[in-house]
């Protein structure tokens, strides 16, 4: 009976009807744990019960039947003993006591182990699964519950496929154990692993995984797992043999080929990485993360050969097409279709985007949109005309039940009532002085049949280079703010009532800044002099580093000057959080956004009254998590703001339309803080090579360009003109290069000066120029190695001028450029793309405010393509050396005038002055703060 009865549970399971096969396999768990166990929730809490008596986990109070979230982190050798101390008498299973020591009895064992194993992997899946009702059942207090399945299973049958899913399980449990004896029994039986906090579910998830090797040294999934694991931790290089481990098992195994191209493109192994690549998808080419992966890889060295392209949008979005020859097709021909991996790559999106839209539908049935408007506590929230904004929310919750897009609004209504709960708070407190129960003020809880919802295989930093539409990246970037929101509210370390504010400023507001970057990295070059800068009678700065310390001197500045500064790099996400509440931090900035190393867990928990977002990611978050952007106008042109921008009470989120299929057109969600000049931070006049000396001359400076020029580029004829690009080669694409080789044709005398960035791209590129352009024009190509950062600023002077990346342009490198006096022509090409308008905001900046700077903009800010190259062409050719005495080249024309002006201006600059824009955000801090506390919407314009 018990194995016909796990049967059908294999067949439903096959069939797809994840309810039925779980209900089956919890038939088959009841026939041989017994019947007396008042069903699978009776046994989870007998499981429960006896760790909670032994100790091991701070699970509940047993005699008040109050059981806790925290799940139970047990060794494996503490697992094994589950089955003894749940059914005492030697592990004996109750339904199978009248069976006799046989075979039957070791296959009626390894059945009901198989059962709670199939069983918990039911409710593990449904925990991510991509609607209200796909993944069938839930358990009712998730991780809690999947793992007393798992452990009982482990017990009866010790399985390296059952360790391999508690690995997976207790990834994701990132705080360590509250239970003492726990967490001593753990500590002493694990070695300390950088990266990992003792004790927590990563701890345990490796000793599940090399648990399960000792197994099985031949499971491939195992590899895979802890070689992710470890690559998350920061062990790059185990991981890359982990990964090698699994793909030696399986030689076809396409996720640990994936992950492995992952791992070595991130040691900067791109050839190998390709490789890796290719391998995955030839072994599934369905597989969405490995055509992804290949086509980011190809595109970082200019590998363009069969990229293809689209063609939506009329070809604006991506003109020329490159086809399996090397040859460009034009998107603007008759008859042409999108192809390639490139044309792959975007149906991909379009099509994880369009599932995802049904996401949690169906997740308002059922009473739900009752109870959802009494856990919002809608009476407590909105005090004034309560009846009709309760009126609007039920209005707002049937028009949303059963429809597109109903899981988001539900996680942006619960997201905006815990903002708006933290400040009745603030109100109650602060403003109208009243008594504050905490009770009143208990955290909104997400529908229990609401999954973590899956994100799209195209990161948004990745946006930043594929040829995408308006909605497409808002969509990209929305559907990853909804993925941490969702993990983040269901975490067992989450308290049950919202961070109480902070008092109010007394005098300077608490501004906390989040960052992974305050090392030698591209952030801390523009901002290491900030935190210092900030007048501490309006802002005190709390640093939060979340990597380790590098040691540079940027790091060491940062440290140094900062009023507060942590080293975080070890910290769990809830001691993060909680640390911060504890700083009482007015505005918490996040200058991560969607990069490397983000900790945006720390902002979906919400432990400051307003967050904000610059200088990391340029382009929207998409999140509830994010009140405000700063940017400019020219950044963010205000046509592409999302028509409602109150973003204050409840109802502000039943009316705004934020999900609206049919709605294209917008980017940006958030409020914008706009300032006056660039919202650019740039440290230059603080940190250049050059800074700290008396300007020289306008001559001087023309005699010591000409000096570096011969000593780089010894070779050049006296009148050749420099055109170059100094970004990483990922921001070139097929449209761009063409683009630059057509002006280099058309300016016969001029070169090209590109770096190495990465080595790979320099072959490739030369092939595509000989194949396009001829082997005269591919000649004048120049590349050389990227330099430290010092050189390179002060090398910038020798380029005539900078030809910018209009998909993607430079940021940190258009200040590097603009500092050595260089002129940048740049083209802003999508409205509705900040990463292809910063440097037209950047260049603004550095422009003195006056005729002549406007002028200037007007000259090097093209509107399209073909002006452009237009100007390029025209610049290029106006420009003429006059060499004196045979070693001093003296330019004349347009040029060096622009130079002139760039070169004089920088010490006057906007861009430039550090102090000026220190002054700008602590405007912005204090008005958000100000609009804060008398709850009133809308964007900032300083």
């Amino acid at each position: 009976m018990l194995a016909l009865v796990h049967a059908k549970g294999n067949m439903l399971y096959a069939l797809g009807d994840n309810s039925g096969a779980a209900s089956a396999f919890e038939d088959a768990i009841l026939i041989g744990a017994g019947r007396r166990q008042s069903g699978i929730q009776g046994l989870i809490k007998k499981i429960l019960s006896v760790f909670a008596d032994k100790g091991t986990s701070a699970t509940a109070d047993f005699c008040t039947g109050n059981l806790a979230n925290e799940p139970i982190l047990l060794l494996p050798e503490m697992a094994l003993e589950t089955a003894q101390l749940v059914f005492p008498g030697y592990g004996q299973l109750p339904g199978l006591r009248e069976v006799p020591e046989s075979l039957a009895r070791k296959a009626a064992i390894s059945t009901t182990s198989n059962s709670l194993l199939s069983l918990a992997k039911i409710y593990q899946d449904g925990m991510s699964s991509s609607g209200a009702t796909a993944g069938g059942p839930k358990a009712t207090s998730g991780v809690q519950d999947i793992l007393a399945l798992y452990y009982l299973s482990l017990s009866l049958m010790p399985s390296p496929s059952t360790a391999n899913n508690v690995g997976i399980l207790l990834a994701s449990v990132q705080q360590p154990t509250s239970s003492r004896s726990s967490a001593a029994a753990i500590n002493a039986q694990m070695p300390m692993i950088p990266g990992v906090v003792p004790g927590s579910g990563v701890a345990l998830a490796l000793a599940y995984y090399n648990y399960g090797l000792n197994l099985d040294p031949r499971h491939a999934h195992l590899y895979t797992n802890l070689g992710s694991l470890l690559k998350d931790i920061g062990q790059l290089s185990a991981a890359i043999k982990m990964y090698e481990k699994a793909v030696s098992c399986d030689e076809n195994f396409d996720i640990a080929l994936a992950n492995l191209a992952n791992a070595v493109k991130d040691q900067g192994r791109i050839s190998d990485a390709i490789r890796y690549y290719r391998r995955a998808v030839n072994s599934n080419p369905d597989f969405a993360e490995a055509v992804c992966g290949l086509a980011n890889a190809l595109n970082s060295v200019c590998s363009w050969k069969g990229r293809g392209g689209v063609v939506d949008g009329g070809g604006i979005r991506d003109r020329w097409h490159v086809n399996e020859h090397g040859e460009l097709l034009d998107a603007k021909a008759p008859h042409a279709v999108s192809s390639g991996w490139i044309g792959r790559v975007v149906k991909i999106v379009e099509k994880q985007l369009k599932d995802g839209e049904t996401w949690g539908k169906g997740v308002l049935l059922g009473g739900e949109s009752k109870h959802l408007l009494a856990n919002l506590g809608l009476t407590d929230v909105c005090k004034s005309g309560s009846d009709r904004k309760t009126e609007i929310m039920r209005t707002a919750l049937q028009d949303w039940a059963k429809q597109d897009w109903e899981g988001a609004k539900v996680v942006r209504l619960v997201e905006r009532a815990t903002k708006r709960l933290v400040w009745q708070w603030y109100q109650d407190k602060y403003v109208l002085r009243k008594p504050c129960r905490t009770k009143k003020y208990t955290r909104p809880q997400l529908p229990s049949a609401l999954a973590v919802p899956s994100a799209p295989t195209v990161l948004p930093f990745h946006t930043f280079t594929c040829p995408l539409s308006a909605g497409q990246i808002r969509k990209i970037s929305q559907r990853n703010g909804l993925r941490i929101s969702c993990s983040t509210l269901r975490a067992p370390w989450l308290p049950s009532g919202v961070y109480e504010p902070p008092p109010p400023p007394n005098p300077f507001l608490n501004v906390g800044y989040v960052s992974s970057d305050f090392n030698n990295h591209p952030l801390a070059h523009l901002m290491q002099s900030v935190f210092g800068f900030h007048n501490t009678s309006r802002v005190k700065a709390f640093c939060y580093a979340t990597t380790t310390s590098d040691n540079s001197i940027h790091r060491q500045q940062i440290e140094r000057e900062a009023p507060v500064f942590y080293d975080a790099s070890s910290w769990s996400i809830d001691r993060l959080v909680n640390q911060i509440v504890r700083d009482g931090i007015h505005i918490l900035i996040n200058l991560n956004g969607y990069t490397r190393g983000a900790r945006n867990e720390v902002f979906a928990a919400r432990p400051a009254p307003i967050q904000m977002s610059f200088m990391g990611f340029a382009g929207t978050l998409g999140a509830e998590w994010c009140d405000y952007l700063l940017a400019d106008k020219t950044a963010i042109p205000t046509r592409t703001l999302r028509p409602w921008r109150q973003n204050v009470d409840i109802v502000d989120q039943a009316l705004d339309g934020n999900n609206s299929a049919d709605e294209d057109d917008w980017v940006y969600g958030e409020n914008i803080i706009f300032t006056q000049d660039t919202f650019f931070c740039c440290d230059h006049r603080q940190s250049a090579p050059d800074a700290r000396e008396t300007q020289i001359s306008w001559p001087n400076e023309q005699r010591r360009r000409w000096r570096m020029r011969k000593e780089l580029f010894p070779e050049l004829a006296d009148d050749c003109v420099i055109f170059g690009n100094f970004n990483q080669l990922y921001k070139i694409e097929p449209t761009t290069f063409r683009m630059w080789l057509r002006i280099l044709s058309r300016v016969p005398n001029a070169i090209l000066w590109l770096l190495r960035f990465p080595d790979l791209g320099e072959s490739k590129l030369r092939q595509t120029a000989m194949h396009w352009a001829g082997a005269e024009v591919a000649s004048r190509i120049k590349f050389t190695d990227v330099a430290p950062k010092h050189e390179h600023i002060s090398r910038a002077r020798i380029c005539d001028l900078f030809l910018d990346t209009p998909e993607c342009n430079a940021h940190t490198t258009a200040a590097d450029v603009l500092w050595s006096g260089t002129p940048l022509l740049t083209l802003p090409r999508y409205e509705y793309k900040m990463c292809s308008r910063m440097a037209a905001s950047i260049l603004k900046g550095a422009l003195p405010k006056s005729p002549n700077g406007d002028r200037a903009a007007r000259d090097l800010i093209a509107t399209s393509d073909t002006e452009y190259e237009e100007r390029a062409v025209e610049l290029g050719n106006d420009l003429i050396y006059n060499v004196q005495h045979a070693t001093q080249g003296i330019g004349h024309g347009r040029l060096v005038e622009l130079r002139k002006l760039l070169y004089e201006a920088r010490w006057t600059s906007a861009l430039f002055d550090t102090r000026r824009w220190v002054r700008d955000l602590e405007n912005a801090y204090e008005e958000a703060w100000k609009r804060w506390v008398s709850a009133v919407g809308g964007d900032i314009w300083l």
